[in-house]
Parts: structure tokens; C-alpha cells; sequence
């Protein structure tokens, strides 16, 4: 007797007897659809708990500052080879030049001995969130080790305090997009608009860079600091001053949804120039574009 067979027995006058029914079809068909669904969503939920769980221990470990200038990175932002590849030739295209980078390890560090090292005239500045990173950079440019010998006096390492976490970044973008402070700056970057990052000394808001870097800050789950102030205050940096050459930006992990959100937002699908694996390259022409917005596609749409 099959296993999906029901066994009726009852009792009745006349030599009532046991009767057999199979289960109706559809009805097996939808008990079994119940419990894939049920084995499918429980192994969701387990594996975003891993990822969050593996990305936030990823992002409060300690980078390994005695191996600056390494090309293969175990933690989950590290650049990939071929990533670290595109930014240098980007840097090493402009150096040397006016170099800001968002976010600091020992692969982005690198990038300053780089840039220094092509000539007079280089000015590289960092901006992080983290005290043990600022303080294992400067001790690595003070040592020789991170920017090469007598460079040390044209690298800063600035502290930045990010308010807003990752969770907020569609709230954060619809406010953005219906407040007129937030449209393209005719000048240096202001207070007023909720994503611009006017905490950062004016010597950075105020400079004119040629290159500008996005890995910072981590963003890594949903309640850390996103990158949301970053990508637009990079955005807003490369437009602010009029004439002048072009601004090249990168941003890192486009793999994730805040970062493409912003990218395309703010610095725009025309102006993609390359890509390597999680890493976007955009170059920001002078003066073109519209007025008042940065992208002459209007805004992205997310569904």
C-alpha cells in the first residue's frame, strides 16, 4: 500500500467494511510546496546572518600595517589584484597630482608613495573614521614605509565621524533629492544639503583635487557607517570648482547596493569610463552636464 494512502475504517450495520483513498493531488502538491518554502526561507535567513556576520568581523579587524603596499587583501574589501591594478593606473595617469581618498588600509597608502613619487607638486590626503587606522598611518609615514622617505609632509591623515548607517540610505536619498541644497554646488561644497560631509576641514572641502578615491568608510551591514556622504560629497568635490581639467573618481564595492545606488546618482552612467571587478571609474569633465544636477539622465530609478 502506498505510504500516501489513508486507512478509513468504520463500522456499520449491513457488513460495513475498511475503504482506501488516495490523497487528492493537488493536495499533496501543495503540502510539499509548503515545505520547500519553509527549508528555502530558513536557509535565507541563515545565510544573511553569515554574510552580515562574516562582513561585520571582516570590518573591525585590524589591517596589516607591516605589509603595506600588498597587492592580495584577506578581508572582504580589500582591493582584488586587478582592482588595485585600474587605481593605480589611474593615480599614476594624474601624478603628480591632488590625490583625496575616503577610507584608509594599506593598499590605499600605498597610493600616496605613488603619487609622490612621480614628482614635486603631489598633495595626498586621507579620511577615516577610525583612530587605530589614522594612528597606524601616520606612525607607517613617519617610519618611510608607507609614503617612501621625505614624503611624509605632503600626506594628511584626516578624522571624519560619519552619522549616518547603511539602513539609511533610501530614506537618506529621497530626502536628498527633494531638498534644493543637495542640487549641484555652483562652488565649494556647503552645509545644508543632509549628505554632504561638512564636517571635514575646510582645507579638504576647499582644495581642488584630481583624483578622488571611495573605499571609506566600511558599510559593511546594514547598522555601520554607509558611504552614502562620501560618494555624494566626492560628487559634489569634483563639479564644485569650474574650469580646469577633469576629475577622475573611483568607488569600491559596487557590488553592493548603497554604493551602485549612489554611484549612479551622483556621478552618473555617462561618465563611466572603466570597471574591474567591484571597482567603478568615473571621470568628471569640467563644466559639463547641467547646471543644477549632477546627471543629465535624472535620477535613478529603484524599484
Amino acid at each position: 500500500m502506498s505510504s500516501f494512502q489513508m486507512h478509513l475504517s468504520g463500522g456499520g450495520g449491513g457488513g460495513g467494511g475498511a475503504g482506501n483513498r488516495m490523497m487528492p493531488p493537488k493536495q499533496l502538491l501543495t503540502i510539499v510546496i509548503v515545505i520547500f518554502s519553509t527549508l528555502s526561507f530558513i536557509k535565507l535567513l541563515l545565510l544573511t546572518s553569515s554574510s552580515f556576520s562574516s562582513a561585520g568581523s571582516t570590518s573591525r579587524s585590524s589591517p596589516a600595517w607591516d605589509a603595506v603596499g600588498g597587492g592580495n587583501g584577506t578581508a572582504r574589501s580589500a582591493l582584488a589584484v586587478k582592482e588595485l591594478a585600474l587605481l593605480r593606473s589611474v593615480v599614476a595617469a594624474r601624478a603628480p597630482c591632488r590625490l583625496l581618498v575616503f577610507g584608509l588600509s594599506p593598499q590605499l597608502l600605498a597610493l600616496a608613495k605613488l603619487n609622490s613619487g612621480a614628482g614635486g607638486g603631489a598633495a595626498t590626503a586621507f579620511v577615516t573614521d577610525s583612530a587605530d587606522d589614522a594612528d597606524a598611518a601616520r606612525r607607517a609615514l613617519l617610519s618611510g614605509r608607507g609614503a617612501g622617505a621625505g614624503s611624509a609632509d605632503a600626506v594628511a591623515v584626516h578624522r571624519a565621524r560619519y552619522r549616518d548607517a547603511a539602513a539609511e540610505a533610501w530614506p537618506l536619498l529621497r530626502r536628498a533629492r527633494g531638498s534644493p541644497a543637495c542640487r549641484r554646488p555652483t562652488g565649494t561644497v556647503k552645509s545644508g544639503c543632509p549628505l554632504a560631509l561638512t564636517s571635514l576641514p575646510r582645507e579638504v572641502l576647499d582644495a581642488r583635487w584630481d583624483v578622488v578615491v571611495v573605499d571609506g568608510p566600511s558599510g559593511a551591514a546594514p547598522e555601520e557607517p554607509g558611504r552614502m556622504g562620501t560618494i555624494y560629497t566626492a560628487a559634489a568635490l569634483a563639479r564644485a570648482v569650474a574650469g580646469g581639467e577633469a576629475v577622475d573618481v573611483a568607488v569600491h564595492d559596487v557590488d553592493r547596493t548603497v554604493e551602485r545606488w549612489y554611484a549612479w546618482e551622483y556621478l552618473c552612467e555617462d561618465n563611466l569610463v572603466a570597471a574591474k571587478g567591484r571597482l567603478w571609474h568615473f571621470r568628471i569633465a569640467a563644466g559639463a552636464g547641467p547646471t543644477d544636477a549632477f546627471c543629465s539622465t535624472g535620477p535613478v530609478q529603484i524599484l
